[in-house]
């Protein structure tokens, strides 16, 4: 027995050994399957190399079973974490390498207690982990492509270094150079053991350096990860706040934007306003010149009394016409400040139709208004005249431009549980099926002079204060306009 062999043999169990513990404990920040199964097979495999180098301290058949077992479990744990750096290993590669593994053991067990001799397990050892252990210099140029450079060199070089080394021993038994007993000292035997702990440490060295360098790019990838949450996090903030600064400025927003609405469309009333005061006046002065003619004349002072007071009567009325129709102008484009009242719907729509009265009279349009009780709600009286004045107009402009027939609106309003509805149907041209969907949108008009604002604005009036404005049309038939408004008493905001 070559006690130098064996004390070899222990020296390169130790190495296995210290390898592996100290990869156990240096990765222990790092440690997972990973980890565990390199360790652990590292241990298998130093456990596997002592109990080869007791020969003569254990039974021989026990040296052989257990030894040849023990290295091969730990070789194949190896590959298997090396193969599982990116992922699972492939389940085909998994089976085969298992079941070249099982060839190997039946192989060798069947061969040594048939009879055989030590020398040709020997021959079978050295033979099979010359084929195995091009698995290494397999892994390491496939984990070249996605890892560390330096640790994939590492293992490609441990895996030739391996099959060189083990291949020389193969090739000394079989052409009788090398040492056919496994303690007997001998130039192969320098080889094997030489490169057996170059390459154990630098597979050991290299599977480190993979996988630190894999966990520290997912670190990476996480931490970008999180950079990408934080950023988007900050912007919904953002997003959060802008939209709050929006909606609460919205209320300012409508009442300017209905202001410049009115504004806007001041030019298509002046000709109407101008028509209506302009009849009042026209009859003041003409019965103010009848007065005075009736004074100048010489006739009997008591007829020419009695006229002047029949005129001036008139005069008056003609006054309070004028007076009333500048009343609702004031009423109608006061810059007020959005506050709320109760009010009856049917009166404003009335006080309406007073201003667009002359503009519908001159284009022969005809009104058919129901509005027999109070429509009683809460709300801005300056918002929902625009609203009307806005579906009035609309409807107007409807009819002007489908001349050559009957022109009619019809305006009615009526209580329906908690709602007040009110309905303007028209029969003018009607609203295109393309054009629909753009009813109330901001800055979409199909007239040759409008802004696209009137029916987006009045839609927002209505929403905001708790109701809703629909339409139905068919194109050369007409439209309706459905206004719902809630009858309680509603409060902005709620």
């Amino acid at each position: 027995m070559n006690i130098d062999v064996q004390a070899i043999f222990w020296m390169d169990a130790f190495l296995y050994l210290m390898l592996h513990s100290a990869i156990w404990y240096g990765m222990a920040r790092y440690r997972s399957g990973l980890v565990t199964l390199w360790s652990v097979s590292g241990l298998s495999s130093a456990v596997g190399v002592l109990v080869l180098g007791s020969r003569g301290i254990l039974p021989t058949a026990a040296v052989v079973f257990w030894g040849v077992l023990l290295m091969a479990l730990g070789n194949f744990g190896r590959q298997v974490a090396l193969r599982s750096l990116d992922g699972p290993a492939d389940r085909l590669w998994l089976w085969g390498m298992a079941a070249f593994n099982i060839v190997y053991l039946l192989v060798t067990y069947g061969y040594y207690f048939s009879g055989g001799s030590e020398a040709g397990v020997i021959l079978l050892f050295y033979g099979f982990y010359t084929l195995n252990c091009l698995e290494y210099v397999l892994s390491g140029r496939r984990i070249a492509t996605t890892h560390d450079p330096f640790g994939s060199r590492a293992v490609q070089s441990a895996g030739w270094l391996l099959v060189v080394t083990l291949g020389i021993k193969t090739i000394a038994i079989l052409g009788g150079w090398g040492a056919a007993d496994l303690y007997d000292m001998s130039w192969d035997q320098a080889v094997v053991f030489a490169g057996q702990f170059v390459a154990v440490t630098m597979l050991s060295v290299g599977f480190m350096q993979i996988f630190v360098d894999q966990m520290h790019k997912a670190q990476i990838r996480a931490e970008q990860g999180l950079a990408r949450e934080q950023e988007r996090s900050t912007l919904l903030r953002q997003h959060s706040q802008d939209l709050s600064t929006l909606l609460s400025e919205r209320e300012e927003i409508i009442r300017q934007l209905t202001l410049s609405n009115k504004s806007a469309g001041m030019g298509a009333l002046v000709a109407s306003i101008a028509h209506e005061l302009n009849q009042p006046l026209t009859t003041i002065v003409l019965k103010t010149e009848l007065i005075e003619s009736h004074l100048q004349r010489n006739r009997d002072p008591q007829a020419a009394l009695a006229e002047a007071h029949k005129l001036a009567d008139l005069i008056r009325e003609d006054t309070r016409h004028a007076a009333a129709i500048i009343r609702t102008l004031r009423t109608m484009f006061a810059t007020g400040k959005g506050e709320y009242a109760r009010l009856d719907l049917a009166q404003l729509v009335r006080d309406v139709l007073n201003i667009v009265g002359a503009h519908a009279q001159r284009s022969a349009i005809e009104f058919d208004v129901d509005l027999k009780v109070p429509l009683m709600l809460t709300g801005d009286p300056t918002q929902l005249q625009q609203v009307v004045l806005n579906l009035l107009n609309n409807a107007i402009d409807a009819l002007v431009e489908k001349s050559g027939h009957a022109a009619r609106i019809a305006i009615s309003g009526q209580v329906q549980s908690d709602w007040v509805e009110l309905r303007i149907a028209d029969n003018g041209c009607g609203i295109a099926d393309d054009a629909k969907d753009d009813v109330f949108t901001l800055f979409k008009t199909s007239k040759f002079k409008g802004m696209g604002v009137g029916l987006w604005l009045s839609q927002s009036i209505v929403a905001s204060h708790g109701g809703r404005l629909s339409f139905e049309s068919e194109a050369g038939q007409g439209t309706v306009f459905l206004l719902a408004l809630p009858a309680h008493e509603y409060v902005l905001g709620s």
